[in-house]
């Protein structure tokens, strides 16, 4: 991200590609693969870390002392093995430099993998793995030494205050976020977009209005349309050309969050 200046960035909200598990090209084609490709020249999962250095290296040298980055994971299985991609983020982020404040546990109320009916088969001890309907939204900060901001309580601006709701109490004040994935029809084309709850909380909760929000992974461009929605700056990056047409296109529309009743 040489475009960036060093200390620029107020908050960043990323969602890293899950290693190989989704073919993100197939569903430029309108097909929909969450199976795991088998093309010898896949990186391994050693590589994937090695890459995830990489992205967060350059996170961390963006963002502002004092401001928070979010991680958007969540464990992965293949042939029977998991891989625990958010424990092996924490390690890897703590050594270039964040540090790590505390995880907010997203309750998919939907969707998710379904592991259990190995046990279904085979109803004895031993055979049982759960459905899998979690992901982890990992909250760091560089520098907390450094100040979030200096005299915001002295400004009192109603504009950046927390509103402090039922919603908040009962559901964003807890670690565990129940939010169901974003539907099929707002998706798109991309496989698994933010359902707009999570970087609409994130901002509120993270930044200030007219402060500038991070996605690295911006794929259609739901953090970006949460964080102009709320009145703040945006920088996206994507790969690939469908998913940019896609996030221009939506960009002016306003976001549709679902309620729990």
């Amino acid at each position: 991200m040489s475009e960036v200046p060093d200390n620029r960035v107020d908050l960043i909200v990323s969602g890293p590609p899950y290693w190989e598990y989704i073919d993100y090209k197939a569903f430029t084609a309108q097909k929909v693969d969450y199976e795991w490709t088998e093309d010898p020249s896949s990186a391994s999962y050693p590589q994937f870390l090695e890459k995830l250095k990489a992205w967060y290296t350059e996170c961390f040298r963006v963002l502002r002392p004092g401001r928070y980055c979010i991680v958007n994971l969540g464990t992965v299985r293949k042939k029977g093995v998991t891989y625990p991609l958010p424990f092996h983020a924490v390690s890897i982020l703590e050594k270039i430099g964040f540090s790590f404040k505390y995880e907010i546990i997203w309750h998919r109320l939907s969707g998710g993998r379904q592991h259990a009916r190995v046990v279904i088969q085979n109803p004895y001890p031993g055979y049982f793995t759960p459905n899998n309907r979690t992901e982890y939204l990992l909250v760091f900060q560089k520098d907390p030494k450094k100040p979030f901001t200096r005299n915001l309580r002295k400004q009192k601006s109603p504009l950046n205050c927390i509103k402090l709701d039922d919603e908040f109490k009962k559901e964003i004040a807890n670690n565990v976020w129940h939010i169901m994935p974003a539907c099929h029809s707002s998706a798109g084309l991309h496989p698994c977009p933010f359902p707009p709850e999570i970087p609409l909380r994130l901002i509120k909760l993270f930044s200030l209005r007219g402060e500038v929000v991070l996605d690295p992974f911006m794929g259609i461009g739901t953090t970006a349309r949460a964080a102009r929605e709320l009145g703040r700056h945006y920088i996206g990056y994507e790969i690939l050309p469908e998913f940019i047409k896609q996030s221009r296109d939506l960009l002016n529309l306003p976001l549709k969050v679902r309620r729990r009743d």
